[in-house]
């Protein structure tokens, strides 16, 4: 019996995506999901974890003041910052959108530069520059501005400005994308039709460009939820987030049940973030 044309293209779709399903499935979800799972379970010293089936992994975040200040934290901070990238990320991303020159495609690759680097790096150049015996302070002291130098690092500014600068392409690039689509005849239409430049932008542009700006805006955040190398350099015992407490209590002191439960929480609301960005896609934005 032959099959519709319509019935073999979705069969081939899904021979397709079978090994790539595979592969998620054994390499991905599956360890996640085991190691979720630990957060239901009992901490042992000796074991790490005992398998009985407890919530007081997730009691313990929600009474205790110092887990509880860690979440709010975590998320002030990324809020912080996908607002703060948004704003930067969306004058640059309009301007190349905008710019014709050859020296677009330099911009470009100026703004994807810092990605061919590791985080880590970055994040020594960060304090290279705002170290006590930095370039910052000694120009501060050059010009006369200060006396001895300033205490920059593991300050909660300080780990804010680092991840702008870090998150700052992903911000730029699906704005980008949003606004390079958009047709380049309807703000000049607006014009003739009597509308300023600032209405046009704001009643034209941007809703057109939402799309890129809330995909832009649930990287950020999710990627800056989950950020460990840049808050526990900058920030040392001054700045603690979920990214640094599931690596501490993972890795030193092993208490890998309250790790799970606190990763659960911090995977559950960047979870979130994406459901939501996808129902904003799907309403048309």
């Amino acid at each position: 019996m032959t099959r519709d044309p319509e019935s073999q293209a979705k069969a081939f779709a899904a021979t397709l995506l079978a090994p790539i399903s595979l592969l998620y499935l054994a390499f991905l979800i599956a360890p996640i999901g085991f190691f979720l799972s630990v957060s239901l379970l009992k901490y042992s010293p000796e074991q790490l974890y005992l398998p009985q089936v407890t919530t007081e992994n997730y009691e313990r975040l929600l009474l205790d003041g110092y887990y509880r200040q860690i979440i709010y934290d975590t998320f002030r901070i990324s809020a912080i910052v996908t607002v703060i990238t948004a704003v930067l990320g969306y004058a640059l991303a309009y301007f190349l959108s905008r710019m014709r020159s050859a020296w677009r495609g330099l911009l470009m690759f100026l703004i994807i530069a810092p990605l061919m680097t590791g985080v880590i790096v970055r994040t020594y150049g960060w304090i290279v520059l705002l170290g006590r015996d930095g370039l910052v302070n000694q120009i501060l002291i050059w010009l006369g501005l200060i006396d001895q130098p300033v205490g920059f690092l593991n300050t909660e500014p300080t780990v804010i400005m680092a991840l702008i600068h870090i998150m700052l392409p992903y911000m730029v690039f699906p704005i980008f994308s949003s606004l390079a689509s958009q047709d380049p005849h309807l703000v000049p239409a607006a014009s003739t039709l009597g509308a300023r430049s600032a209405r046009a932008f704001f009643e034209i542009t941007l809703p057109l460009s939402r799309s890129g700006i809330v995909m832009g805006a649930a990287l950020v955040f999710t990627l800056t939820a989950g950020s460990i190398v840049t808050p526990e350099l900058l920030g040392g015992r001054n700045v603690t987030m979920m990214g640094q407490t599931i690596y501490q209590l993972i890795l030193s002191t092993f208490n890998w049940p309250l790790g799970a439960a606190v990763a659960a929480v911090l995977v559950l609301c960047q979870f979130t973030v994406i459901s939501l960005y996808f129902r904003k896609t799907r309403r048309g934005y």
